[in-house]
């Protein structure tokens, strides 16, 4: 039982603090006291998430069981006393100084999430209430201490992290999708004026990727897409973007060129890539494709505007290609 691991001032603090001393002295007149005391103490104990009462110093002065079982420590283990920012992540600790603390003394409550380290200093996000409390210590003096519950969010975070990627990525490939190409473009557009530098983009078009999910049905050709997009990953850089902007179409943003020739090496990669065989079932296939290219500054300013000018080049290679066959 937590009682038996609380002294009684920390204990009368941790009701107090939970806002269960309400009436108290009353109580103590019927000799109900130490019964409901023992109730609400096996309550909070019980209670899902993490309880924690703080002193004014952030002196720990109490935490229930579940809260020492979210942190990786024996639900009996005695943690009274320690400094309560040492059971958060750094960015977590300005936060509570700098804004949830000096709300909650002025407003009385704050809610937010911050981020707890268990046992093993590995992170837990949680959504908190933190609340302070006006108490009055045994020799009457009245002092304030900070009562906090926190419920742990990581499968919530999962969530919105599978969510996001949804949104941004291309489910078949896992490349970036069109928005999030936009976005790499114009980042770094940004950095190359900064750094007067140059950006290619590269707008890859499959020649005859038609006849192979005709002929080899939708699975091979999405087998066939996948490889494509690893191939296209592996010569990159880490700072380069790899999109798959729809259908058959792969868009590359090369960032940080110092010349305009520099584009020429990126190219041969991209048709090294494509010359390579491409297994399909028992078929061994190579695929050829049409690439229209643009640079930064000399062919636009704008995201959109290089885009469409790589576009419009690859779907001229692809006609010359045509008159020419």
């Amino acid at each position: 039982m937590l009682a038996e691991t609380l002294d009684a001032e920390s204990e009368r603090a941790a009701l107090s603090a939970s806002g269960w001393l309400h009436g108290m002295d009353a109580l103590d007149a019927s000799g109900c006291s130490s019964l409901l005391r023992s109730c609400l103490l096996a309550l909070v104990d019980a209670t899902p998430g993490l309880v924690m009462v703080s002193s004014s110093m952030g002196r720990l002065l109490y935490m229930n069981g579940m809260g020492r079982q979210m942190l990786g420590f024996d639900r009996n283990a005695n943690l009274l006393d320690r400094r309560v920012f040492d059971l958060y992540s750094p960015r977590s600790c300005e936060l509570l100084l700098e804004e949830a603390i000096p709300t909650c003394l002025q407003a009385g409550v704050w809610r937010g999430e911050t981020t707890l380290l268990d046992r093993n200093r590995q992170e837990i996000p949680v959504s908190q209430v933190l609340m302070a409390h006006r108490v009055r210590e045994q020799d009457g003096k009245e002092t304030t201490v900070l009562s906090s519950i926190a419920w742990d969010i990581r499968d919530l975070k999962q969530v919105e992290q599978r969510l996001r990627h949804q949104a941004t990525h291309d489910a078949l490939t896992g490349l970036p999708n069109r928005a999030l190409l936009m976005d790499r473009l114009t980042q770094a557009i940004h950095a190359a004026e900064r750094n007067s530098t140059c950006v290619g983009v590269l707008f890859v078009d499959l020649d005859g990727f038609k006849d192979v999910n005709d002929s080899c049905g939708h699975e091979a050709a999405n087998l066939l897409l996948r490889e494509l997009a690893h191939r296209l990953q592996q010569r990159v850089r880490a700072q380069d973007t790899v999109a798959r902007y729809g259908g058959d179409e792969f868009v590359l943003v090369v960032a940080d060129l110092t010349l305009p020739g520099d584009m020429n090496r990126v190219l041969q990669q991209v048709q090294e890539a494509l010359a390579e065989p491409f297994q399909i079932g028992k078929e061994s296939r190579r695929l050829a494709a049409s690439i229209g290219v643009t640079m930064y500054p000399l062919d636009g300013q704008e995201a959109e505007t290089l885009l469409q000018g790589a576009d419009t080049r690859m779907y001229e290679q692809k006609r010359h290609l045509k008159l020419a066959s």
